[in-house]
């Protein structure tokens, strides 16, 4: 991954702005389509701003999106971690895509978690909702996410996250 996407990772850590992130997998990978689809609520009293950023398109047959929701309470360690994961799994299961990176924000953190499943025969279990996922805020060091993210190969979904299927 290029310096030029580590940077723009510090800079949206910095100044949060959901927009940055298109820009961020424009320069991670040519495979990424911009779309800016509305994602509409069906927990309102949780999430807002549902938008579906875009797609990476992997193969013909393999899809990973990217959405982005406002959280309604401020977010932290504990914080809704387990409803961002079933929010996710949802858009999955609604959606033709192998995978999902949903950034979860509240204007000033957010939470980046990459959701697929995993097939056992025609059996799919899903990624554990705190296998990969991290918490970004400007008031802490997020050296792991930048070090992870920053550096991941988005041409494949497994060299996004190397335990995931290539």
């Amino acid at each position: 991954m290029s310096e030029e996407a580590k940077n723009l990772l510090e800079e949206i850590i910095r100044d949060f702005q959901i927009e940055k992130f298109v820009h961020f997998f424009r320069i991670a990978t040519r495979l990424f389509v911009p779309l800016e689809e509305p994602l509409y609520e069906d927990d309102a009293e949780n999430f807002s701003e549902g938008s579906k950023l875009g797609e990476i398109r992997f193969s013909p047959s393999e899809k990973l999106v990217v959405c982005s929701f406002k959280v309604n309470k401020e977010l932290s360690e504990r914080s809704g971690k387990k409803a961002q994961y079933e929010k996710g799994k949802k858009i999955l299961k609604g959606e033709d895509a192998d995978a999902g990176i949903f950034i979860f924000h509240d204007g000033k953190s957010f939470r980046f978690s990459l959701i697929y499943p995993e097939y056992t025969g025609k059996r799919r279990k899903w990624s554990s909702f705190k296998r990969f996922t991290y918490l970004v805020s400007p008031d802490i060091t997020n050296a792991t996410f930048i070090q992870r993210i920053g550096g991941g190969d988005f041409e494949t979904l497994g060299g996004i996250n190397p335990s995931s299927p290539k």
